[in-house]
């Protein structure tokens, strides 16, 4: 028995001139390619919901079809800018940035999920579960791992240390000048100023004993 979807629209089609039914089958063939694009595009990475809309609106789709597109893509789950929030900012921990630099990333990519340099913490603490491989945990006890209610946070002054000593060694820079670049390729980084003031007094025996 046919479906009465398909059946309807078989009749309509029927009762279409040949204009209108040359509209209607351009009308398919833009929103085919208009949902071909928009999964290619998430295909080769995470895309914010702006970046999506941006780049079909380049390729001329129909802006209400890409808002109805969107709404479906989000219900979906093939597109989500808390995953990408989350993803951009586990990149930038694995990158050994700080916090400004993770917060100019995300606003880059149109991302409005993080409203502040400081909420990226917050944002870290409610979605631990994505960050779990990557964080740093202050406290090293046998019994942490029998806590379910443990809380995982990234230690920036050791994302910091590291990054530093990545860079310059693990001698702690004593000359005004030697302490100055350093403090610039720390605030490149996008550590806040009291990470990168701390961040040169430690090298990681001592930062590990603090």
């Amino acid at each position: 028995m046919p479906d009465p979807k398909s059946l309807l629209e078989t009749i309509e089609n029927q009762l279409m001139t040949e204009e209108q039914r040359q509209a209607y089958h351009d009308k398919l063939k833009a929103e085919s390619y208009m949902r071909w694009l928009a999964f290619y595009y998430l295909g080769r990475r995470e895309q914010s919901k702006k970046e999506l809309r941006d780049k079909l609106l380049a390729k001329g789709c129909d802006a209400a079809a890409i808002e109805a597109l969107l709404s479906e893509f989000e219900a979906e789950g093939y597109q989500s800018d808390e995953r990408m929030t989350s993803a951009l900012i586990k990149e930038g921990i694995g990158k050994q940035h700080g916090t400004q630099r993770i917060f100019q990333t995300l606003k880059k990519h149109g991302l409005t999920t993080v409203r502040s340099v400081s909420a990226i913490n917050a944002w870290i603490e409610t979605h631990n579960d994505f960050f779990e491989d990557l964080l740093l945990n202050d406290i090293e006890s046998d019994t942490a791992d029998d806590d379910p209610a443990e809380t995982y946070e990234v230690d920036w002054l050791a994302q910091a240390v590291a990054a530093r000593v990545r860079k310059y060694g693990d001698a702690i820079p004593t000359e005004p000048k030697e302490k100055a670049r350093q403090l610039r390729f720390l605030q490149y980084r996008g550590f806040t100023a009291e990470v990168c003031f701390d961040a040169l007094k430690y090298d990681l025996t001592t930062l590990a004993n603090r």
